[in-house]
């Protein structure tokens, strides 16, 4: 598996926030919608951040599941936007790309706007189609990876990497928890542990979190999660409310770099390029956690 090598080598940078950057060059409504509409917008994302040394540019398609984009009534656009969002980012990815440098796709699959363990206005098929529609026009898009990110519930997950599995065998799926403000629990209330072991953690290359508010809640619930799981670790926080200085944020991912507790780092809600290249400056100096294999 090619991520899997590549993590092996080197901490790899994902890049940062796509909804609040769109919003900040302007976007408005369904973001989404800008994969067809806005291409160029989408676009000019993905290469400040590629600019600022990411090695992983996520696609913009978080929301772009028929659940999510049924208040605008765009649910039938589902696989359209979704194919259009992989595109745009493997065409740009593909520019930046070098022997010394290949640059990756992930493909983001977000949590819906149903969690199944207390929805009772949803049925786990009407859920597992949304996801179908999206992981198809990501995998026909030609992305490298599938990201399934800012999960609280379980449930969610596990039926998005069974969509993921039902349509590729082998394509490296990425599993990102958000965390509760209360230590060492997920947002759904589980402990970190109860909530991984209840995924289906065979079909799973990375887990880790996002969206956190800031950088520190990540120090102890890296080490949970450290403890409990040999695969590889991701995180990628939120520069937090109030919003952390720029030079703390990133000093304090280059501790959780330093520290040997990742294999990818990045930024969620909030983050610029600015971020992103100093986490990628930080991650270039320490190696990334040891991991099976």
């Amino acid at each position: 598996m090619e991520l899997l090598k590549a993590l092996a080598d080197k901490i790899l940078t994902l890049d940062g926030a796509m909804g609040t950057a769109l919003i900040a060059k302007g976007a408005k409504g369904a973001l989404e919608l800008c994969n067809v509409e806005n291409a160029a917008l989408v676009e000019a994302v993905h290469a400040e951040y590629l600019e600022a040394g990411a090695d992983i540019i996520t696609t913009n398609t978080t929301c772009a599941d028929a659940l999510c984009l049924e208040p605008y009534g765009l649910q039938s656009r589902s696989y359209e936007l979704s194919l259009a969002g992989a595109k745009l980012a493997r065409q740009v990815a593909d520019r930046y790309t070098t022997a010394d440098k290949p640059r990756y796709v992930a493909g983001s699959v977000g949590p819906t706007t149903r969690n199944l363990t207390l929805a009772n206005d949803v049925k786990r098929e009407d859920v597992a189609a949304a996801y179908a529609d999206v992981v198809r026009g990501l995998l026909d898009g030609g992305v490298d990876m599938i990201l399934v990110e800012t999960i609280t519930d379980a449930v969610n997950a596990t039926v998005a990497v069974e969509e993921v599995r039902k349509q590729n065998k082998d394509i490296p799926i990425v599993v990102s928890a958000v965390l509760a403000r209360m230590e060492g629990r997920v947002a759904s209330g589980a402990t970190i542990a109860a909530f991984f072991e209840k995924l289906p953690m065979e079909e799973i290359a990375v887990v880790g979190f996002n969206c956190t508010n800031g950088v520190k809640p990540l120090e102890s619930a890296l080490k949970t999660l450290a403890a409990a799981t040999r695969k590889p670790i991701i995180a990628y926080p939120s520069v937090g409310q109030p919003p952390m200085p720029m030079t703390r944020y990133v000093k304090d991912m280059e501790q959780l770099c330093r520290s040997a507790m990742l294999n990818i780092a990045g930024g969620c809600c909030g983050t610029t390029p600015a971020h992103i290249a100093g986490i990628a400056k930080a991650a270039a100096r320490w190696r990334g956690r040891k991991f099976d294999k």
